[in-house]
């Protein structure tokens, strides 16, 4: 039987049936991980060579974590559906409407900004998974379709005006605040990170999305509960979406229903430069985590150089294109 990953070795039960062979990861993504490595490296030595006094600092590189935090939160949901052969093209309004939701109850206290914000972004995360997983809807039109529901909400529940958050200091502590010496914001980043790892690689659920996005009917035949798969990892992506609202929340002060804004493609595109396979059965969450810094680093270099921000488009487009094009092309 030949595996999710196109190797004719035998593998075992995909729902991870003792003495069995788990779903192992081509060598490629290894290799792309490695890669992004070597490319961290050589941006640090060339900020270093461009910018000695601003760029190669604790306070910066400490900046472009923070600033990364947002979407990095976003792209380990986006690597989880990715895996699945779907996409989330709805994470940015879906972080409007949240904030939006949050923003209109923030003064009973900022746990219940926090609870609004969450249960907002899971809610609409819960209506893409329904109609992709049990309505049969493909990804790409029903998160398309949320994009739109997401911002039109945003814009209804705010009356078109952003609401500000500015003596909310629980709220902004998101942002600004500290543990351990390390922004919040970060500290969050990296937990969920750690958390879509372990998800990924270490229980059945995980190995469940990788089976699901290389051979669907297969994984079906072989037990594995393709559509609660499919049903979970868009309600963690609207969960994450969630949690994306509170820290760019807490940064900006504001909840604004014009925010998140292309940031789907920010998160798709740190997902895809990290080695997952836009043809779902290969993902990696320690790769998408490098894209996103690979990402920030980019962006800051950029801006210390004075680069317009049309440039700075035109450059994350061409790294997107050039990271599906280095993916294996049995895999695209």
């Amino acid at each position: 039987m030949m595996d999710v990953n196109g190797s004719n070795e035998p593998i075992g039960d995909p729902a991870g049936g003792v003495g069995t062979r788990r779903f192992a990861l081509p060598s490629g993504t290894k290799l792309q991980e490695y890669t992004l490595v070597g490319v961290i490296v050589a941006l640090i030595v060339v900020g270093a060579i461009l910018k000695p006094d601003t760029f190669p600092t604790t306070a910066n590189f400490r900046a472009i974590l923070t600033q990364s935090s947002v979407v990095g939160v976003l792209a380990i949901g986006m690597t989880l559906v990715i895996a699945t052969a779907g996409i989330d093209l709805s994470v940015g309004s879906v972080v409007a409407a949240a904030g939006i939701a949050g923003g209109l109850v923030y003064e009973t206290g900022a746990a219940v900004f926090v609870l609004a914000a969450l249960g907002f972004g899971l809610l609409l995360g819960g209506v893409n998974a329904a109609a992709i997983a049990y309505g049969k809807v493909v990804p790409f039109v029903a998160t398309l379709a949320m994009l739109a529901i997401g911002r039109g909400l945003a814009l209804q529940m705010s009356d078109k005006k952003p609401i500000s958050l500015l003596g909310a200091d629980g709220i902004r502590w998101f942002g600004t605040g500290k543990v351990l010496g390390q922004p919040v914001s970060v500290v969050i980043f990296v937990v969920v990170t750690i958390a879509g790892w372990l998800t990924l690689n270490r229980t059945a659920f995980g190995r469940h999305v990788v089976s699901v996005g290389g051979n669907r009917e297969a994984a079906r035949i072989a037990g594995v509960p393709v559509r609660r798969t499919i049903f979970t990892v868009y309600c963690l992506s609207g969960l994450l979406a969630g949690v994306a609202t509170v820290l760019l929340c807490g940064r900006l002060a504001s909840a604004s229903p014009v925010s998140g804004q292309l940031l789907e493609l920010d998160a798709i595109g740190a997902t895809v430069i990290g080695g997952t396979s836009l043809a779902g059965g290969r993902a990696t969450i320690t790769g998408t985590f490098m894209g996103v810094i690979v990402f920030g680093l980019i962006f800051n270099l950029l801006t210390q150089l004075n680069l317009a921000t049309e440039w700075q488009q035109i450059v994350k487009g061409v790294i997107i294109l050039a990271a599906v094009l280095v993916q294996r092309p049995e895999r695209i």
